[in-house]
C-alpha cells in the first residue's frame, strides 16, 4: 500500500511524514516510560495536568503542562502524514483507542492535512477503504500482514528496553523532561453535547419510569477487566435497598447476560451505534466506569462529561489527576465492592439536583481541556515543531 503518482519530492515528503509518525509513537512511549519512572508524589511531578496555561511564552519543548492548555492559531503549512492504527472503528464495535484514533485523524484532516491511515477494521467483514476528503483509510485484508498479539507485545518490550537502558549501562536512566510532551485525549465536542430532551426521549424509549430516583449508566466492553464483576455485585446490593435506582448498560460481552439477571431495574441495551451515544449519555444522572485497569484518559468519561454528566470511577492517579480532579466532578472509589457501594450511595443520597450541578462543572472542565479541536491543534503544532523549529516557539503572531 502507498501513495499514487509520487515524484521524488512527494516521495521524500512521504518518508518525512512516516518519520513524523514514528517519532510521535516514540514520544507517546516516552511519556509512558517517564510516568512509570517518575516519583508518584503529586508535589514532585513535573507536569501540571489540569492547569490552564495563559501566560506561557517561550519554547514549547520546555512546557511542563499539556499542550491542550494553549490556544494555537491557524497556520497555512499543510502536513502529509502516514500513520498506523491497530484497528479502525466500524459500526457499533466498541474500542476506545480505535475511536480516539478516528477522532484525532478526522480532526487533523478537517484542518486541511492529508492523512493516510493503514489499519484493519474492527468488524473484520468490512474491507472497503475509506476516502473522505483529506482522510484516507486503507484496510488490510484478513490474510494480509497485521499486528499479531505476541509480536505487538514483543515490539513494545523492545522499544521500552531501548528507551530505559542505554547500550553501555544496565541501570535505568530517567528521560529528560525536554523529550516528553503531553497532549491530552479529546472527543468531538460537536457530537457529545448537553441535550436533556434527547436524554428524556431515550429514557421513554427504553421504558424508564418518570419517577425514578437516579439513573446510572455504564458503557464499553462487558468483560471482566473493565470491572463488571465489581459493578454487578455492588449494584445487586444497592438495588435491594434503593428500588428507585436504575442502571442502563451499553455494550457487548459476557457480562451482558449476567446484568439481565438483576431484574427490571437493569436495562441491557447491547452495543450502540456511535450516533446514539450522545443520547445515551444524556439519559443518565451519573455515569459509572468501574474499570479494574488503569487506562489514562478513558473516552467514556470524557464523553459523559461533555454531555453534562458527573462520573463515578476508581481513584487511579491518572483519573484523579486529570479527569475527576475534585469532588465537584463526581465520585471516586477504591477498586473493591465496599468502597464502590459507598460511592454509589453518596451519588444516590445527593440526588438529581446535586448531580446536575456536578454535571455542569464536568462539562465546563471537559470543554476547557478534552476537545477534539484542542487535541488536533496541539498535535498539528507538535508535528510542525518537528518539521521546523520556528513552530516550537509560542506564541507565534498567528496564535490566539
Amino acid at each position: 500500500m502507498g501513495f499514487r503518482h509520487q515524484n521524488s519530492r512527494s516521495s521524500s515528503s512521504g518518508c518525512f511524514s512516516l518519520r513524523f509518525s514514528t517519532i510521535s509513537t516514540i514520544i507517546i512511549l516516552f511519556t509512558s516510560v517517564y510516568l512509570f519512572l517518575s516519583p508518584t508524589k503529586r508535589g514532585s511531578e513535573p507536569f501540571s495536568w489540569t492547569k490552564i496555561e495563559t501566560g506561557f511564552n517561550g519554547d514549547l519543548r520546555d512546557a511542563n503542562f499539556p499542550w491542550n492548555s494553549l490556544c494555537f492559531g491557524n497556520n497555512f503549512d499543510k502536513l502529509k502524514l502516514a500513520v498506523f492504527s491497530k484497528t479502525w472503528p466500524v459500526g457499533a464495535a466498541p474500542g476506545g483507542m480505535e475511536r480516539h484514533a478516528a477522532t484525532l485523524y478526522h480532526a487533523l484532516a478537517a484542518k486541511g492535512h492529508e492523512i493516510h491511515v493503514f489499519t484493519v477494521p474492527s468488524d473484520r467483514k468490512h474491507h472497503l477503504d475509506i476516502h473522505e476528503d483529506n482522510l484516507h483509510v486503507y484496510f488490510a485484508a484478513n490474510d494480509h500482514v497485521t499486528w499479531h498479539g505476541i509480536w505487538y507485545e514483543i515490539m513494545h518490550s523492545k522499544l521500552f528496553e531501548e528507551l530505559v537502558f542505554n547500550s553501555q549501562d544496565t541501570s535505568p536512566r530517567p528521560l529528560p523532561q525536554r523529550n516528553v510532551h503531553v497532549i491530552l485525549n479529546g472527543v468531538d465536542e460537536t457530537r457529545f453535547v448537553h441535550d436533556p430532551e434527547s436524554g428524556a426521549r431515550f429514557r421513554r424509549k427504553h421504558g424508564i419510569p418518570q419517577n425514578v430516583s437516579v439513573v446510572m449508566e455504564v458503557a464499553g466492553r462487558l468483560v471482566r477487566d473493565k470491572g463488571h464483576p465489581l459493578l454487578y455485585e455492588a449494584f445487586s446490593k444497592i438495588s435491594k435497598t434503593h428500588t428507585g435506582v436504575y442502571l442502563l448498560v451499553a455494550g457487548s460481552g459476557p457480562w451482558g447476560k449476567r446484568y439481565a439477571e438483576l431484574g427490571s431495574n437493569v436495562k441491557v441495551l447491547g452495543a450502540l451505534e456511535p450516533s446514539k451515544l450522545s443520547e445515551f449519555y444524556n439519559a443518565n444522572d451519573v455515569f459509572v466506569n468501574p474499570t479494574l485497569r488503569p487506562q489514562g484518559l478513558d473516552l467514556t468519561l470524557m464523553e459523559a462529561m461533555h454531555c453534562g454528566k458527573p462520573v463515578l470511577t476508581p481513584n487511579y492517579p491518572s483519573i484523579v489527576g486529570t479527569v475527576v480532579v475534585n469532588q465537584s466532578f463526581g465520585y471516586t472509589f477504591s477498586p473493591n465492592v465496599e468502597s464502590f457501594v459507598d460511592a454509589l450511595k453518596s451519588a444516590i443520597k445527593d440526588g438529581p439536583k446535586v448531580l446536575q450541578n456536578k454535571g455542569i462543572a464536568c462539562r465546563k472542565h471537559a470543554l476547557s481541556m478534552f476537545t477534539a479541536s484542542k487535541m488536533a491543534d496541539a498535535y498539528e503544532r507538535f508535528f510542525l515543531c518537528l518539521k521546523n523549529p520556528r513552530f516550537c516557539q509560542y506564541p507565534l503572531p498567528t496564535d490566539c
